[in-house]
Order: structure tokens, then C-alpha cells, then sequence
């Protein structure tokens, strides 16, 4: 029986099927935008144990551009990346305390933010990365799902300063409960720093799905659904407030075009990498139509 669509934030019934889509496991799963909140979610969602397949150890060691983040390994793409900034940026928020890192990986931020003072924890799905954290960094990574479950266990209540959950909300099939606990384990005064990506609102992906809504055709990807929720800045802040934080602040930012996919053909690289330069002056100038969505919350 075919699954009924239902809103992961507002929990409204009814949708706009917008004409993008993955093919996965011998089905289709589609972009469904919310008539209520305006939130996309990809829906029928995958199941439990596809989540964990599509996590398993080629997500981190294989190497395709067509298919993962690009013609390097991730766990090498971690492994050569240089922290520094990014901890000089947390200690702007706190010099020293709890830090959670949801969605981890390999733990190396963890690692760098560990070797200037912080008491670190980080969650990851991923079987694989939590364990190469564990054994090259000594870190306490928890190898489970983000969820409630974990709460006054291995997630104690009021507890953290900082959390960290870069690129990583929009894997998760129910986001909302994702943001909820973040709330929940926070200390009173404590932030959470959550970059999400925004492509479906570039320019390029608006005048997309405008012609294939025209055509009756659509987009059609053939890669993992590993992002399960497109946000815009507005839906984003509508969940953040709706889970209870009390200042939100968001950033709208763009990746310049030469450092963007290009999956599709090329016509279709063609259009998507001259709009990106659009696209570009639009965000840097105006803030609006950003691929990049960088948030800080406060408890």
C-alpha cells in the first residue's frame, strides 16, 4: 500500500509533488513541497536499514563524483583537511566546554577541537566512522541514531555548549525530533551551529522545474536519497522556533561556480554553471538565494 504523505514539520497532509526525484531500489522517491509550511521533503522515505546500507563503509572510502562527493575518498577528504579555522571560529562562541558533533564522520574535527581544550562527543550513524574515530582518536563517538531514545543516557539534558550539526539535518528522516533534541540537550544560553545546504533555491533549480513542469518531464537522480529534506532559510527558522529556540540567526551563502556539480548534461551544465555566476552576485550582494544556509540558534 502506497505510503501517505505526511509533513515532517507541520504535519499537513497534502503536498506539491515538484518534478524532482530519485530512482532507488526499483522505485521512485519524489520531492514533495508541503502546502502548509512550504517544507520539501523526499518522500515515500527510505527505510531504516536502506539509511544504514547507504551509509556503510563506500561512503566513506569510494571515490566518483557521479556518485559520492567527489574523485577523492571522503575519509582521505577528511583526513587532509586543515581544522584550524574551524576552531578558531568555535572558540568565538565558547572558549572552552561540551561540544557535540552530530553527524561526525571520521571525528576529525573532533580530534583538532579535543587538541585545544574542549570536552568533545560526537554521533555518528555510520558503523565504519565511528569506528576509524574511535581507534585513531581516542574519541567517544556514539554509533547510534540521533534520536530521543539517546536522551539522559548517552545525551544527557542541559548539558552542552556548542552543537555541531553541519550538512547533516537533512539526512535525517524526521529532522524536526533532530532539532527538538538538539534543544533539549543544550545547556540554558548554549547554540547550536547548523550549516544545511539550498540548492533546490538557486535560480538555476527554480527555472529547472518551471520547464519540466512545462514539458511534463522531470529530474530524475540516480544517486542515494542522502538528503531526505530541502530547506530554505524560512523553513529552517520556522522549525528551529517551533522546537523552541529563542534567537535564530541565518545566513544566506553560495559556492562559486567553479567548485559546483555537474551531473547532468550539457545543456544542462551549460545553464546551471552560467546562472551560478548570477546566482553568485545575487547572494554576495542581496543575501537571498544562497546555496548555503548557515545558522546560529540559541537556547
Amino acid at each position: 500500500m502506497k505510503e501517505a504523505f505526511e509533513c515532517n514539520l507541520c504535519k499537513g497532509t497534502i503536498g506539491k509533488k515538484i518534478p524532482f526525484r530519485y530512482q532507488f531500489k526499483d522505485r521512485f522517491l519524489w520531492a514533495i513541497q508541503c502546502k502548509n509550511c512550504a517544507l520539501i521533503s523526499i518522500w515515500p522515505r527510505p527505510s531504516n536499514l536502506e539509511i544504514n546500507e547507504m551509509y556503510a563503509d563506500d561512503y566513506f572510502v569510494g571515490s566518483d563524483k557521479q556518485t559520492h562527493h567527489m574523485d577523492v575518498a571522503y575519509v582521505d577528504l577528511l583526513s587532509s583537511g586543515d581544522y584550524a579555522d574551524g576552531v578558531a571560529e568555535i572558540k568565538k562562541h565558547c572558549a572552552s566546554g561540551n561540544i557535540l558533533d552530530v553527524g561526525c564522520a571520521t571525528g576529525n574535527f573532533l580530534h583538532a577541537l579535543k587538541q585545544n581544550g574542549f570536552h568533545v562527543k560526537g554521533i555518528e550513524l555510520s558503523t565504519f566512522a565511528a569506528e576509524f574515530g574511535r581507534k585513531n582518536f581516542g574519541i567517544d563517538i556514539i554509533n547510534k541514531p540521533y534520536d530521543f531514545t539517546l536522551l539522559n543516557k548517552e545525551l544527557p539534558e542541559n548539558y552542552f555548549d556548542v552543537i555541531l550539526m553541519g550538512d547533516v539535518l537533512e539526512h535525517f528522516t524526521n529532522p524536526t525530533d533532530a532539532a527538538r533534541l538538539t534543544y533539549t540537550i543544550l545547556k540554558p544560553g548554549g547554540k547550536a551551529i547548523i550549516h544545511l545546504p539550498g540548492t533546490l533555491n538557486l535560480i538555476s533549480s527554480k527555472l529547472a522545474f518551471l520547464v519540466y513542469q512545462l514539458i511534463g518531464s522531470q529530474k530524475t537522480m540516480y544517486i542515494p536519497p542522502y538528503h531526505l529534506t530541502e530547506f530554505s532559510a524560512k523553513t529552517a527558522r520556522t522549525m528551529l522556533q517551533e522546537c523552541g529556540f529563542s534567537t535564530i540567526l541565518i545566513k544566506e551563502e553560495i559556492k562559486h561556480p567553479n567548485t559546483i556539480p555537474l551531473r547532468g548534461n550539457f545543456l544542462e551544465n551549460s545553464v546551471k554553471y552560467s546562472l551560478q555566476f548570477v546566482n553568485y552576485f545575487l547572494t554576495k550582494v542581496f543575501g537571498l538565494a544562497g546555496d548555503r544556509i548557515l545558522i546560529e540558534a540559541y537556547k
